[in-house]
């Protein structure tokens, strides 16, 4: 989704550089930059958590729609505990503070038969490339009765088989905007994501249900739907006219 990531000094710098591939209506989709915060921030609890598991409890994302070829952001551990809250501000190419973002992380303790964390080292973090193609067509979402969906496939998978957080983001998003779309008439673009890891997805297919809240809002609710429609995340997703 594009989100790349190295080592600066004592820092770790994150950044996206903005493509069509990975935008809409000439913006970056809401969920590349849900996904900068979840990698850069997942970085930092995992360096703050020692042996522990991390897992994504919430993401929080307000963004301003200001042209730019790239966004960047840095993660800050606020708090380490039994959960690990992180900031996460964003600025664009000219320095510029065009977005912010938070997210807390809980730690689970390593079972004696749980297989050892991955290990991502930054250096090859730092040389990952953009999707090799549109990120609406590389997700693979067909319509449904329901709205979106999407099926359990490895490339849409974290390191522990299940949906990752910002496949899910951008599923809900996609799902959002189409539904919006339709009832306003007019083109939209995210401004404002929150994000609520409630169950791990790990059957599939996953399907992305829609609420309408007015024109420019809706509750998003991804679905399991080959474990009883048991809720993966729930989203809070606000749009503006483009």
């Amino acid at each position: 989704m594009g989100a790349h990531m190295g080592q600066n000094g004592d820092d770790v710098d994150c950044w996206l550089q903005v493509c069509d591939d990975i935008s809409s209506h000439g913006h970056p989709y809401g969920a590349t930059l849900v996904m900068l915060v979840d990698v850069g921030a997942g970085w930092a609890a995992e360096s703050s958590a020692g042996d522990d598991w991390t897992f994504t409890v919430d993401i929080g994302l307000r963004r301003a729609l200001a042209p730019t070829e790239r966004i960047h952001g840095r993660p800050t551990v606020q708090r380490t505990g039994r959960t690990i809250s992180i900031d996460f501000p964003m600025w664009d190419a000219s320095g510029a503070v065009t977005a912010a973002g938070a997210a807390t992380f809980i730690r689970l303790p390593r079972r004696p038969n749980d297989p050892p964390r991955p290990v991502f080292p930054l250096d090859t973090m730092a040389i990952w490339s953009p999707p090799d193609g549109p990120l609406a067509e590389l997700l693979g979402a067909r319509k449904t009765d329901r709205g979106l969906a999407v099926d359990h496939r490895p490339e849409l998978l974290n390191p522990a088989g299940i949906l990752q957080g910002g496949v899910s983001a951008l599923l809900a998003e996609l799902a959002a905007q189409a539904a919006l779309e339709e009832i306003a008439g007019r083109l939209l673009v995210s401004t404002s994501f929150d994000v609520r890891y409630v169950t791990m997805g790990r059957v599939g297919p996953f399907e992305a249900v829609v609420e309408p809240i007015g024109t420019d809002s809706a509750v998003v609710k991804i679905l399991d739907s080959g474990a009883g429609d048991a809720v993966v995340t729930h989203n809070l997703i606000s749009f503006t006219a483009v």
